[in-house]
């Protein structure tokens, strides 16, 4: 800074106003650009629970009717009670959508869950047979099912996923057997 100490002490002090209004204006940015970040997180987690889950219980629905039909007397049920903690990078922006298969009225196998990421894909994954199962939201079991985007998520793609899930599950335990029967 070229000058005298006066000059520069003046330049300083002069200037800190104008720092100050810059440093408010990104402050007030930044804020903006979380409450945003919110609002469509927010966004998304209502399309989730609203679109999303009425696709699939559709699907099931309809799934279920044939399945009525059929002599193994399989059925589809959803299942409460998988929550998510807090949001984490990398994981669940909200709490997931689980069913399970049932033959004769036990379930069978893996339960299908279905999950919002943070990044606004719509994920599946076979989980543990109960929420309750200790430690058991950190098994997931690939379901060969490639993540899609909230906005693709449509009805053909919730049967393709319905019709893995009973794919995976009547090929993993083949005589209908629970997985603590076995």
């Amino acid at each position: 800074m070229p000058g005298t100490l006066e000059d520069q002490l003046d330049l300083v002090l002069d200037s800190r106003p104008q720092r100050l209004r810059q440093h408010e204006a990104e402050q007030v940015q930044r804020e903006t650009t979380i409450r945003h970040a919110h609002a469509e997180l927010e966004h998304k987690q209502e399309k989730f629970c609203t679109e999303v889950r009425s696709l699939l219980e559709q699907t099931v629905d309809r799934a279920n009717r044939h399945l009525a039909t059929r002599p193994e007397k399989w059925q589809l049920g959803e299942v409460s009670g998988y929550f998510t903690g807090p949001l984490f990078v990398g994981g669940s922006a909200c709490n997931p959508i689980a069913y399970e298969l049932r033959r004769n009225g036990r379930e069978v196998g893996e339960t299908l869950i279905v999950e919002l990421t943070s990044e606004g894909m719509i994920a599946a994954f076979l989980g543990p047979f109960r929420p309750t199962v200790s430690e058991g939201h950190t098994t997931r079991l690939d379901l060969d099912w490639r993540p899609v985007s909230l906005d693709e998520f449509d009805a053909k793609i919730a049967s393709d996923l319905v019709v893995r899930y009973i794919t995976a599950i009547t090929s993993r335990w083949p005589q209908g057997k629970r997985a603590i029967d076995v």
